[in-house]
């Protein structure tokens, strides 16, 4: 071989990034787990906290819409990257990963993007070992599979067969929203997957936040020796395995709201563990159920008073939803693009990010058992941006509300200073003690969760930098005393909590639980 080849073959060879830094084939993490388990936030920290490394990712959602690709906004990240966005036109990887989902993993290894590793997220539906053929078939190699369990609820699901066969043959199990489980039930939790999984890796975590060569084998490259805090946009292939299927007009006509649904029925039962769930659901769910998935977009802003009073109530009362997430326009917020989680037991959050970098739209993915009540909750969201609906409400009562709820929240040392810019918001939070290790991500993070979770106040939060604060808003329905006492009661839980472990006569946050 003459020098010139030589130089272009050891070239190949090293900037091959396809064959792995190392040699042999790209390597592939499948991350399972059930609905609301915590899985598209696994990825989304792998992504934050990659380095150097190249990261395609595949998502499987069983629901009519890619609302998974815009929680991990990779529509955005794929552009900066000069990357297009993979979509699937049909099949569900519930069922089938045969078709779409093998055709674009070829697209990931003929790719000249060069991806040192493959991230795949199964639907919170899905066996993982269906994927497992596929991925060596198109000479992907599985490095190892890792399921993300929800420590408060697994001992809801544990005997569901979908649930079991999810933890059989993982390499790696994630105890995730720790901080929402009391000791007890983590310690029951971690009993139940040593026999479940035939004695797997146990890690216990809080918003996924593992490193990131726990779930990635990071043997063979060389690539995470500048891991940063603030990072570029990573390269990532999003999948969507379900259509947009053709939208039905709903009981209003209106060419701005879509409501689609799937229907998925089968022998892979569903789950319990949602919040303010009835008993029954809360004890499991029975084998051969089936499960839907509805869809509702709307391209008008939804009414933030209208959707905490009726939309959140109404699904607390439905019996069958088991997750609903996507993305929010509130009105009362028209500048910020809200991410809706509702998930577990006590996980109900809506936080913002960064403002809107396209159209502003609302869409959200419920997903449960009966669909008749799905679709019922997207009747209420369609009553939120109906014309006679006060969108702004803007009346005396209301602002006599918020300035009374700020003078209450300005009077208690524990908070910053609240602010009315958004009027009617309040917007406010807990103060942060960075000294002493507690962010203000972490205390009004924990706050918003308590809070939420008891259902009769609902908090947005905003976030900006290091900056994180909370919103509330107060319609004429509501109390405002009784809204501060039950905000100034959960924060005396939170920092007692988040602040246990320092002397009170040096934390100030400390002392302020008392």
């Amino acid at each position: 071989m003459e020098g010139n080849e030589m130089s272009l073959a050891f070239e190949n060879r090293v900037f091959d990034r396809r064959s792995g830094l190392g040699g042999g084939r790209m390597g592939c993490t499948l991350v399972t787990g059930f609905l609301g388990s915590g899985k598209t936030t696994l990825l989304k920290h792998l992504m934050d906290a990659r380095g150097d490394l190249r990261l395609a990712v595949l998502v499987n959602e069983f629901a009519a819409s890619d609302v998974d690709s815009l929680l991990l906004d990779s529509a955005r990240l794929n552009s900066a990257f000069n990357l297009s966005t993979v979509s699937l036109t049909h099949g569900c990887a519930c069922c089938d990963v045969k078709g779409p989902f093998r055709e674009s993993l070829q697209k990931i290894v003929d790719s000249k993007h060069n991806f040192d590793c493959l991230l795949v997220e199964t639907s919170g539906l899905a066996r993982p070992d269906k994927f497992v053929a596929e991925l060596e078939e198109v000479g992907i190699h599985l490095d190892m599979t890792v399921a993300v369990v929800d420590a408060e609820s697994l001992d809801k699901i544990v005997k569901l067969d979908i649930v079991k066969k999810q933890l059989q043959h993982v390499d790696l199990v994630l105890l995730n929203k720790c901080d929402l489980a009391t000791l007890g039930q983590i310690s029951d939790a971690e009993d139940i997957l040593e026999e479940l999984t035939a004695g797997a890796k146990v890690v216990r975590s809080q918003f996924c936040k593992v490193p990131l060569d726990l779930v990635i084998d990071c043997s063979r490259l060389q690539a995470l020796d500048a891991v940063k805090e603030e990072i570029s946009a990573p390269g990532v292939l999003s999948h969507e395995s379900l259509p947009k299927m053709a939208f039905r007009n709903n009981v209003y006509g209106k060419p701005s709201i879509a409501i689609s649904s799937v229907d998925h029925t089968g022998n892979q039962p569903g789950t319990g563990g949602q919040r303010w769930m009835p008993d029954k659901l809360q004890s499991g769910l029975s084998h051969g159920m089936s499960f839907s998935s509805v869809t509702f977009e709307s391209e008008l802003p939804l009414s933030l008073a209208v959707f905490q009073s009726s939309v959140l109530r109404w699904m607390s009362k439905t019996t069958g939803l088991l997750r609903a997430k996507g993305i929010i326009w509130f009105a009362e917020d028209r500048g910020s693009r809200f991410i809706f989680q509702w998930s577990g037991l006590k996980r109900v959050e809506a936080i913002s990010g960064r403002p809107w970098e396209s159209a502003p739209k609302s869409c959200l993915v419920f997903i449960g058992i009966d669909e008749s009540e799905l679709e019922a909750i997207t009747v209420q969201l369609s009553r939120s941006v109906e014309p006679h609906v006060k969108i702004s409400p803007d009346t005396s009562i209301c602002k006599e509300y918020a300035v009374s709820f700020s003078e209450k929240v300005a009077a208690d040392g524990r908070f910053k200073e609240p602010s009315l810019n958004k009027e009617p918001l309040v917007i406010f939070g807990l103060k942060g003690s960075p000294l002493r290790g507690i962010r203000e991500s972490e205390l009004n993070g924990a706050l918003m969760r308590v809070v939420n979770g008891k259902g009769s106040i609902f908090l947005t939060a905003t976030t900006c930098s290091e900056e994180y604060n909370l919103q509330l808003l107060l319609d004429k329905d509501s109390e405002p005393d009784e809204a501060w006492n039950e905000i100034r009661l959960a924060a005396s839980s939170v920092i007692s909590k988040l602040c246990k472990n320092f002397c009170p006569c040096r934390s100030d946050l400390a002392a302020h639980a008392h």
